[in-house]
């Protein structure tokens, strides 16, 4: 399983799957290098801009410039080519967005948090390092009112989740957890604990998700939305259904049960597992148990 640390380095995405190169190109954004007043005029025909800005984008220890646009519906990062040119490198919808402040989670170098915040989407998480304090707070305050309007479109605006417990002592398998597209992780393991018969709070354990299409689950930060995964996830199968001719209708990809419906490989799963901290606890607590009875 992959590990926060190796997230980091080679942060991997649901969306990242070679098979899914053709929707990255033609519906997440276009790559070609274009005029910048050209880019703004056909993005502002639909949609306001709110705020832009060329600012430091980090994951792990690598670093790199890009123009950030954000406009009341879709986040789009840009990379400065010659004669102030932009490469469209991503277009992300804000409902599927997030942001979070606590930089320790994510970040490994060094990077001021009075001028960074955490902002990520299914399921890559980055640092941004903006010209200020005050910039950091109105981008901030920004994509947090711009990504709450956007999720208030969101349909259906909750979803069956199911839960396996492994790695951990007598509880039930798996329970299924109803989920809001706010739903954090951290809520997500407060609400499964219960139903799963443990004891324990969030900081013991972690939620891992596994969609078939990676080497290894990898686990999820706290801030995440697990909803959010579920829908991208559920997008993405939808294309490829689509590309071999075998494709559910729009009112099926709307409904809670379609996960169900996708051949097991196919399908997301969110699994729990105890955090590496607790385990050390509890095996360095079965180390002194032992000593004191030899």
């Amino acid at each position: 399983m992959k590990t926060l640390a190796e997230r980091r380095r080679s942060a991997p995405s649901l969306i990242l799957d070679k098979a899914l190169q053709k929707r990255l190109s033609t519906k997440e954004g276009p790559s070609a290098t274009v005029d910048t007043c050209t880019f703004l005029l056909s993005m502002c025909s639909s949609r306001t801009l709110l705020i832009d800005e060329r600012v430091d984008i980090r994951r792990g220890l690598h670093r790199q410039e890009r123009h950030l646009f954000l406009f009341n519906d879709m986040f789009v990062v840009a990379k400065v080519k010659y004669n102030n040119n932009l490469k469209i490198k991503k277009t992300i919808k804000l409902s599927d967005m997030w942001v979070a402040s606590h930089m320790d989670e994510v970040e490994e170098g060094s990077t001021s948090a009075m001028e960074s915040f955490i902002l990520g989407w299914p399921t890559i998480n980055f640092a941004v390092s903006f010209s200020s304090p005050e910039q950091t707070g109105r981008w901030f305050y920004l994509f947090q009112r711009y990504i709450n309007l956007e999720k208030e479109k969101d349909y259906p605006k909750s979803i069956p989740l199911k839960v396996i417990a492994k790695d951990i002592g007598n509880c039930a398998y798996s329970k299924t957890v109803t989920v809001t597209n706010t739903d954090t992780t951290n809520d997500v393991i407060n609400a499964a604990l219960p139903m799963l018969g443990i004891t324990g709070s969030e900081r013991e354990y972690r939620l891992w998700v596994y969609s078939g299409r990676e080497e290894a689950p990898y686990q999820l930060i706290g801030h995440e939305f697990p909803y959010g995964i579920t829908m991208s996830h559920l997008r993405d199968m939808a294309f490829l259904m689509q590309e071999s001719k075998d494709s559910p209708t729009t009112s099926n990809l709307q409904e809670p049960f379609f996960m169900e419906q996708l051949p097991q490989e196919m399908q997301c799963h969110f699994i729990l597992k105890p955090s590496q901290v607790a385990v050390a606890q509890q095996l360095g607590g079965q180390k002194t148990f032992k000593r004191r009875r030899s």
